[in-house]
């Protein structure tokens, strides 16, 4: 079987872009407020840093969400997980069981350690499919045939 790559998207930081919307619409309303006292210069200055940090944050979160995707290489010895600082691995002939939940799937080796993967609730397709190839291979690796 020749190897596969599956790119997993990972939960996006939703409360990290909450935050930053609300400092975003607390600057525009303290800006707001600022043009109504007329040159109110300190209260206008303090709504610009508020809409400055709001914007900070929200492409602070939206790098993370791009730099949280995982890249899961599957082949007939093992798997391979790469993010954007990590790789990790391992062989199915250490992995015992998989389990899978709604959000997740687990990879429990026969150590008693274990390799998660989560993903945004959106990409449901993204996990049936890795969960299906990950079937697979563990079939081939321990002789089954289907």
């Amino acid at each position: 079987m020749p190897a596969t790559t599956h790119r997993v998207r990972q939960r996006p930081p939703l409360r990290a872009l909450g935050l930053s919307a609300i400092l975003m619409l607390v600057g525009v309303v303290v800006v707001l407020m600022a043009q109504l006292l007329e040159e109110n210069l300190p209260l206008l200055v303090i709504g610009l840093v508020v809409i400055a940090l709001g914007f900070v944050l929200f492409g602070v979160s939206t790098w993370v969400a791009r730099a949280m995707r995982v890249h899961v290489i599957l082949d007939e010895d093992g798997y391979v997980l790469q993010g954007r600082d990590t790789t990790e691995s391992g062989k199915w002939s250490d992995v015992g069981r998989v389990t899978r939940g709604s959000d997740r799937m687990t990879l429990h080796h026969k150590d008693g350690t274990r390799v998660q993967l989560v993903v945004a609730r959106g990409a449901r397709a993204d996990l049936d499919a890795l969960g299906a190839d990950i079937a697979r291979r563990l079939d081939a690796n321990r002789g089954y045939r289907g």
